[in-house]
């Protein structure tokens, strides 16, 4: 290991990360490109972009892997992510009695793995949501899941409206960095 991979980034650094991570990348699980990625955007060393990273892991904005892609947003599992998705086709796409997709069909549609789609099936299955011997077909919505499906609808908009304002937040800080006069193009 180098000098270079010890490097430790600045608080201006990590801030620079996390608006980056914020701007990109919005839904948990997400995984981030990679590191060489993120630093040509930023124009940081590679190094500062990892120590920025690890410091935002151990806030919980992302999360660290083994493996190829190191980092996703938040901490959602590849499963519960795979989970949100499929909650959220149901509610948005689909009625009572209508067939579901395929797991074949939730992996092309969502690019997420076959375990991941199967584990995220058993697990609307159990809530009943889903119904028939492989979950095939969307289950009618007692009161209850009713009822919870707004809260959850409503947690979720809430949960977008703070995400919002926190872009709003951050462009309106990109503007003010702006220099003055306007939007002139170069020639």
């Amino acid at each position: 290991m180098t000098t270079a991979d010890n490097a430790v980034a600045s608080g201006d650094d990590v801030q620079a990360v996390r608006r980056w991570v914020r701007l990109s990348c919005t839904e948990p699980g997400t995984h981030l490109p990679a590191l060489a990625e993120i630093a040509a955007d930023l124009r940081l060393p590679p190094a500062v972009v990892r120590s920025a990273l690890e410091q935002l892991a151990a806030e919980g904005m992302v999360t660290l892997f083994e493996g190829y892609r190191l980092y996703s947003v938040g901490t959602t599992t590849p499963t519960e992510r795979a989970y949100r998705l499929l909650r959220t086709a149901v509610h948005r796409s689909y009625e009572p009695g209508e067939r579901f997709m395929t797991r074949f069909d939730i992996s092309q549609r969502f690019g997420i793995g076959g375990k991941e789609a199967a584990a995220a099936v058993r697990q609307l299955i159990a809530e009943g949501l889903l119904t028939g011997p492989r979950g095939q077909y969307v289950n009618a919505f007692s009161p209850h899941q009713q009822r919870r499906r707004v809260k959850q609808l409503r947690e979720r908009a809430s949960q977008l409206r703070r995400e919002a304002l926190e872009l709003m937040r951050t462009a309106w800080e990109i503007e003010q960095e702006l220099p003055a006069g306007g939007d002139a193009q170069e020639t």
